[in-house]
Order: structure tokens, then C-alpha cells, then sequence
């Protein structure tokens, strides 16, 4: 095996030691291919550790959503006191029928975009898309499409996700759509401090 190879290996091993759940070796596999493909924030320098993992995460549901809800669907539930819901059911059965959707790819315009409005939004302690489309208008030519998802809580990456996908109380599932989007390639992402709920995440896709 070559020099090269070996380092990939061992990056890919410490990242999942690292930043998945500690039961997630007790957990159907995750091949390291995959792995690798839904880490595409890897090398993007402008985004903290967590904005990366929540990109990675994200895409690792949509890579294979049945083993994502076997691997972590259990763990998230556990680990903050929770009964399945029907909004959970609904994931978990929905998630059965993903497949190898785009990777979402990091995007600088998208990421600024995120980061002002989680900064604007955490010094105010609002919640929801004021200005959306004023916020887009000067990138809106560069994408078909986009999206936006506003996270209210903790700064755990692996929560936001899920949270996000579940989207407990909401009925249209607007934030799970938007994760699990096929017409979605391309995302930014920002965690921020919030007045109000500790931490907010937005997440902005595009499709280019």
C-alpha cells in the first residue's frame, strides 16, 4: 500500500473515533469509501470543525439514509431522553428509500451568506429567515435554486442534523426536505452564539 493510501486510511479511522457516536463500532459499518465521499468540507479552511461535521453528517444520510437511522437514530433518542414521535417514525421509514443523493459541497458564497444571518439572528435572539431573499438577491444568478434551514439549541453537530431531519413540529418537514433535497449540491454552514437558545445554525443550500 502506498505511503498516500496509508495516511487516508488513518485520517478516515481518527475522524470516525473522533466525531462519531462511540457505539457507532457496535453499529452496521460505514465503508470507508463513503466515508470519505461525505467528508467534503475536509479541506474547506474557513469553516470551524463542527460546520464541517454538520456538512458531513448531512451527507452521510444522504449517501445512505437507511444505515444512517441504524447507526445514530437510537443513540439520539437515548442520549436526550426521547420516545420515537411520529416525526421520528416518519424519518426512519423515509429514510429507508435514500441513495446515493448528491453530496452537498461547500460553497464560500453560501457559508457568508449563513454567517451573517446566525450572527445577525444570535445578537438579536430572533429566530427565522428575515430577508431571505435579500440576503440571496446578489448570488441568486448563480444558483437554480435555494434553501435555507435555521437551528435553534445545542452546537452538537450530530444533533442539529438529526433534529433537523425529524423536524419535530413541523408539518410541512420544510428542513427535511431541504436536507435530503436531490436538486441540492452545494451548502454552507455557520454556528454561531445565540441571546436566546445558547446556539443557532443556519444552513444555506444551492444548486449550481
Amino acid at each position: 500500500m502506498k505511503l498516500m493510501q496509508i495516511n487516508l486510511y488513518i485520517q478516515i479511522t481518527l475522524y470516525l473515533f473522533l466525531c462519531l457516536p462511540q457505539n457507532i463500532f457496535s453499529q452496521p459499518v460505514w465503508d470507508t469509501s463513503m466515508v470519505e465521499k461525505a467528508n467534503t468540507a475536509k479541506n474547506a479552511r474557513y469553516l470551524k470543525e463542527a460546520e464541517k461535521q454538520v456538512i458531513f453528517y448531512t451527507n452521510l444520510a444522504r449517501a445512505d439514509g437507511k444505515l444512517f437511522a441504524e447507526s445514530y437514530m437510537t443513540w439520539y433518542l437515548e442520549s436526550n431522553g426521547l420516545k420515537p414521535d411520529s416525526f421520528t417514525l416518519s424519518l426512519i421509514k423515509e429514510l429507508e428509500y435514500i441513495q446515493g443523493l448528491p453530496m452537498l459541497q461547500p460553497d464560500l458564497d453560501l457559508y457568508e451568506i449563513a454567517r451573517n444571518h446566525a450572527i445577525k439572528s444570535g445578537k438579536s435572539g430572533q429566530q427565522g429567515h428575515q430577508g431571505f431573499q435579500k440576503r440571496f438577491r446578489h448570488v441568486s444568478k448563480a444558483y437554480f435554486t435555494y434553501g435555507e434551514n435555521c437551528y435553534y439549541g445545542r452546537d452538537n453537530p450530530l444533533i442539529i442534523v438529526i433534529g433537523l431531519l425529524i423536524d419535530t413540529g413541523v408539518n410541512d418537514l420544510g428542513h427535511r426536505r431541504n436536507m435530503l433535497d436531490p436538486g441540492f449540491n452545494s451548502v454552507g454552514v455557520s454556528i454561531m452564539p445565540h441571546k436566546t437558545f445558547s446556539y443557532n445554525c443556519v444552513i444555506d443550500f444551492g444548486r449550481k
